[in-house]
This record gives C-alpha cells, structure tokens and sequence, in this order.
C-alpha cells in the first residue's frame, strides 16, 4: 500500500545527507511504530546498523514489556542490541527538571557514548512531520524565537531524523503495508503531557478550522527556516562587535548593545546557546538600565548584569561540600586542578602570580581544606596586619557576584591560607625564618 515510501526515505536522506551507504548507524528503539518503521526501512536498504533501547522505568511492567519486544525484533532482525535502564525519576528530582527533560537529557548522553563505543557515524531517531508540528508549537508557547518555529532539523550533530519527510498516519499504513506489530505506548495519551495535549486536543480544534492546517505548518516551517538563516548572518556579524570570550567568561558589552537597532534580538540570539529563554530576554535588557549587580539564571549557567558588560559563565556549585589536600599525596579527585611542590627555602623565588601560593610549610596543618568561600569568613591579606572580612575584600577588589559565588578557599584547620586566586595570608607567607616552601599552583 505504501511501497514507494522507501524510495521517499532514500530520497529524503540522500538530498539532506544523512549517511552514506557503508555508515553504521545505531538506531533508537522504543518498541512503538515509528521507530520500528525506521529498522525496517533501513533493514531494506541493507544499511549497517545496530539498536539501542532505554528502559526509564516510567510504567512498570509496560516499561519492561517494551524492553522484551524490543529483544525480540532484535532477533527476528538479526541485529545487535544495546539495552540501558535509566532511574529517570531520581535523576529529574535530582537536577530539579521535568520527567521528560530528564528521559531526553539520559537518552542522548547514552546514545553520544555508544556511538563512540560501537564506532558508529550517527544516531538515527524516529522523528516525523507530526512531531515536527508539535515541537513548533510547543516552542510558540515556551517562547524561543524563530529557531524554534523552524521545527525538527533532519541532522542536529550526530543525530539524524530520516523520517521527517511523512506523517504519522502515512508510518501507520507503512506498518500496515508491511505486516508489522508494534507496541503503543500508553503515556502518549497522558494529557498531562503538553505534547500529548497539543496532539489529541489543539491540533484537531486547528483541523476543524482548516483541514490543511499541517500542511500549512509544515510550509511556514520552510520560511522560518529562511528567515532565521538571514537572522543568523546578521547576528553573526554583530556579535564579533558586541561580544568576547575572556578565560571562561561571555561577555557582551551593555553600552554597544543598547545602541543596536534590534538589541532584543541580537540579545537573545547571543544568549540562546546559554540556556536563557524568550520571556528572560526583555528582563535582561531592561536591567541593563538598572542597578548594577542583577543576576538571572538558566538551567546550565549564570548571568551577572554588572556596570557595562553582560557577563555569562557557567553555574558554579554551591555545595558546603569540603575536599582534602595532602601536599605530599596527590589526589585527582578533586573539583580544580591543583598542582603542589615543597622546596627547601633556598629553592624559593617569589613568583607575582595571583594563581600561584607560596606558603609556609611548616606553618601549616594538614590536610589542606578546600572549600567556598562563607558568610563570616576572614583572613589576613598579604601585607595587612590585621584581618578582614572576604566579603569586604571582594568589595575593595572590585570582585563581581559571579567570581565571588566562584571562589574556593584554602584553609588550614579553622584558618584561611589563600583566596584562591587572589591573595595568601600574612600569616603563612614565606618569610627569612621558613625553612620548606608549599607552592601551590591552581590549574588553568
């Protein structure tokens, strides 16, 4: 009934160059139609593959019975299988996201290290034309700009979509064509779902609108795609003015910015990859305008709003978690490179490096402590013979709220010996009496 739709498939790969005839591919395997409708159809074209399955124990038994489905295709195909289980719930309550941000980030991480392991070229997932609709209208409702009204791309990276040409319903008679079961997963009917909630509900209140409604969305998908293509050149050449990468910061110049013709929009183009979403952009301008000191954050980094720059760099952690150095034990396990040498005191030359400690050996009570900084904390800088607060010492250097969050300290016992980065104690500095010398170098 739909034999030519693997002379479409072909096609559809060949013109978007997806792969080519001697690359192993894995394929992602849930046990539903369409994915087995991409085995099958790759299985035609005598491609190399192989099929991966991530079990997330989100309905119990079903879950496991998707599983031995996928096992049993696996035989019938005479296919290799990889199969990965997933705590997909704790993992989602652990990083503070939705059940379906967790599933995605797990699924992909996986697939990324069994594609080196395996040696395959890519990852084929069984996207189509339906989910492309739905995700652009998912991201109308997120807010994220034309790129995300451009739908579903057929290559993002390693990961290849070759079944974006046709529908759902056209998979459907394919499956039918071809005799072939499959399994239907029952969440894809939870209405607490968005996705879910856009197919069964939204899109068929649109068709009774107008019956070409997907038709037409998948038309507008092309010109949103033309148009962000002209909106990328702009940007690109804009952004090598407005913004820079310094060490393992973003930053991006306020007062440059604001005098651009579309500040909104070069803003949230320079801060999409960051994490920032739509509806965070306007924010962000406005308090550009505002006190300095402002911070936002996205679910994988920090933005500081400080005098004249937008500053972006990735979210520190703020655990109260402490680590221990012995300088004559090396320990990898560690959340900063550090490197430590004791010399003789006639070894010693002072090095002016704010990465670099010298300290007195001696002086000092091991093991080491590292830690962040804390409410209350003081030491006594090098060259001041009375103590201070850190919080007022990152005031007087001028330190932003950002590389203050980002700061560990050194301490000895209940004492601090170094800010990290910025000043030792004048307690344990290295002095005409010290007879071995810690130096201790942060890593870059």
């Amino acid at each position: 009934m739909k034999a030519d739709l693997l002379e479409r498939f072909i096609d559809f790969s060949e013109s978007n160059s997806l792969f080519q005839p001697k690359d192993q591919i894995i394929i992602a395997l849930s046990g539903g139609g369409d994915s087995l409708a991409l085995v099958d159809l790759f299985s035609r074209m005598n491609q190399p593959i192989v099929l991966a399955h991530c079990n997330f124990k989100l309905r119990e038994r079903e879950s496991d019975q998707d599983e031995e489905f996928v096992r049993k295709i696996s035989v019938v195909y005479d296919l290799p299988l990889y199969v990965k289980e997933f705590d997909t719930l704790g993992y989602a309550g652990k990083k503070g996201i939705s059940v379906e941000m967790a599933a995605r980030e797990l699924r992909y991480s996986w697939f990324d290290s069994l594609r080196m392991e395996t040696s395959c070229v890519s990852v084929a997932v069984a996207h189509h034309s339906d989910d492309s609709i739905e995700t652009m209208l998912i991201n109308l409702i997120r807010g994220t700009g034309i790129r995300g009204l451009t739908g579903i791309r057929p290559l993002q990276g390693n990961v290849i979509r070759p079944l974006l040409f046709c529908s759902r319903s056209e998979i459907t008679k394919y499956l039918e064509y071809r005799h072939l079961e499959y399994r239907n997963d029952s969440s894809n009917q939870d209405l607490r779902f968005i996705r879910n909630r856009i197919r069964h509900i939204i899109l068929p209140e649109f068709e009774k609108i107008n019956p070409a409604i997907r038709q037409i969305i998948k038309e507008e998908q092309v010109l949103m795609g033309q148009a962000q293509q002209i909106i990328d050149g702009y940007t690109e050449s804009k952004i090598k003015e407005l913004a820079e990468y310094e060490e393992d910061q973003f930053k991006i110049s306020i007062s440059r910015l604001t005098e651009e013709e579309f500040p909104e929009t070069l803003l949230f183009e320079m801060l999409r990859p960051f994490g920032f979403h739509g509806r965070q952009i306007r924010q962000i301008l406005l308090a550009t305008d505002s006190i300095p000191g402002k911070i936002f954050s996205s679910p994988t980094h920090t933005l500081l709003i400080d005098r004249e720059h937008i500053f972006v760099t990735i979210r520190f952690d703020e655990s109260n978690e402490r680590f221990y150095i012995d300088p004559e034990m090396p320990d990898n396990d560690l959340p900063l490179a550090i490197e430590c040498k004791v010399l003789e005191n006639f070894h010693f030359k002072p090095v002016a490096d704010p990465g670099i400690a010298c300290l007195d050996y001696d002086k000092l009570d091991l093991p080491l402590i590292l830690r962040r900084w804390e409410k209350g904390d003081y030491f006594y800088p090098l060259g001041m013979d009375h103590s201070k607060k850190v919080s007022d010492f990152f005031i007087d250097q001028k330190i932003n709220r950002i590389d203050k969050g980002r700061a560990w300290i050194l301490a000895s016992g209940e004492q601090i010996v170094w800010v990290m980065g910025h000043r030792i104690d004048n307690r344990f500095r290295v002095t005409e009496e010290t007879r071995r010398v810690l130096e201790i170098r942060m890593g870059r």
